[in-house]
């Protein structure tokens, strides 16, 4: 074999190699994220933690919510500018703690509104993502039914 030749299928080995293992690593970030049926939760509003137990309507508007957006969901890639506006503790029929919900609603940052990060309740999964007006709306009415102080600027 000629030493270009060889070269050549070094080249491509390592370029192919290289490739295969970035995506390897990415890929399980593109993937939807699977929420679990809701069955009970709470809500954990403002510095002040006001909590309250979620209603059966409002537990069914966030499964259907949560079932509509799957998709988009990216792992945390820096640190938020505070510790958000608002936590629903989600449970299933086992009454399990399943998912915590963190959002922020106010003026947390204008790139940090309407942002919603999912977190698995041990902490080993985190995945974030930001939405329009529109498709944050549902999460907004459950965090508007308290009076409570945004947080502020970093």
């Amino acid at each position: 074999m000629r030493k270009e030749t060889a070269f050549i299928i070094g080249f491509v080995a390592f370029t192919v190699s290289t490739a295969a293992l970035i995506w390897g690593v990415a890929l399980p970030n593109f993937k939807p994220v699977s929420f679990p049926q809701i069955a009970s939760g709470t809500l954990d509003v403002g510095p002040m933690h006001h909590t309250r137990a979620l209603t059966t309507q409002e537990v069914a508007d966030l499964n259907n919510w949560t079932r509509a957006h799957s998709s988009g969901w990216g792992p945390l890639y820096r640190t938020p500018p505070s510790s958000g506006d608002a936590h629903l503790h989600l449970r299933d029929a086992q009454n399990k703690e399943v998912l915590v919900l963190t959002l922020w609603t106010g003026i947390s940052a204008a790139d940090w509104n309407n942002t919603v990060f999912m977190e698995s309740p041990d902490g080993s999964m985190v995945r974030s993502e930001s939405f329009s007006t529109q498709a944050f709306a549902p999460l907004r009415l459950l965090v508007d039914g308290f009076a409570y102080q945004h947080s502020g600027y970093p």
